[in-house]
């Protein structure tokens, strides 16, 4: 638990400072959540409509479903738990689950590799090139220090590829995140990232295990998901 004498603003400012993120937002805010992660109550259909272009999460049995439907980037992702929360961010999905702070992002490949590079290549080279991306920013803007990053490639239970990295946060910093841990895999154009924090309280095999059981509920889709339709199925599931 984060200590009570600070507010949750600054809660969430030590978290976000622990975890790597762009300062010139607007260059990817097609990419990156704005603000809408909204956690809906089945049976609100105005609010789901106004997420179509968006990123929504419909309330399930089991916890939410994340809705991600950006152009060109549409996939559902299930956040498993029984107390879940959106911690204030403006730029990613940021969340508590159970006690885990979960951040999940996609960032375009053309953020990070020229499309004269990225063609052919298969995921194992655009993940490590999207893990040095991120951990020279890492380095150079967000803590001013270098850091030791470990990563193992992953080929998950259904077949997909996916990098696993990780680097203990440096001594100093006023945060109980104690290290950071990263799951990335490709999806088309785009790299999911789910970012899981470890703490004295939260261990790393606990947040890791989280990690991978959710990419595991990753299901991709051609074009844009229709929220009503995947509402009332989630209903008329629930109600069987």
């Amino acid at each position: 638990m984060l200590p009570r004498s600070l507010t949750m603003r600054e809660q969430t400012n030590q978290l976000r400072a622990a975890r790597p993120h762009r300062e010139s937002f607007r260059k990817l805010e097609r990419y990156l959540v704005v603000a809408v992660i909204v956690l809906l109550l089945i049976g609100d259909v105005r609010a789901i409509q106004q997420q179509e272009d968006g990123v929504a999460a419909i309330k399930t049995a089991n916890g939410f479903l994340l809705v991600w439907n950006h152009p060109g980037n549409y996939f559902t992702l299930e956040i498993k738990g029984k107390e879940i929360r959106p911690l204030n961010s403006t730029e990613h999905v940021f969340l508590e689950v159970d006690g885990i702070i979960v951040q999940v992002q996609s960032v375009a490949i053309s953020e990070f590799l020229k499309p004269d590079k990225n063609a052919g290549k298969e995921a194992q080279p655009i993940l490590v090139a999207h893990r040095d991306w991120e951990t020279k920013y890492i380095e150079s803007t967000l803590l001013g220090k270098k850091i030791s990053v470990q990563s193992s490639p992953q080929k998950l239970s259904n077949g997909r590829e996916a990098l696993f990295w990780k680097y203990d946060m440096p001594a100093g910093l006023n945060s109980e995140a104690r290290k950071q841990l990263h799951l990335t895999s490709v999806l088309g154009d785009y790299v999911l990232t789910l970012n899981g924090v470890v703490t004295d309280k939260v261990k790393e095999e606990v947040v890791k295990q989280y990690l991978l059981d959710t990419v595991l509920t990753l299901k991709l889709s051609s074009k844009p998901i229709n929220l009503q339709e995947l509402q009332e199925s989630i209903r008329r599931g629930a109600s069987r």
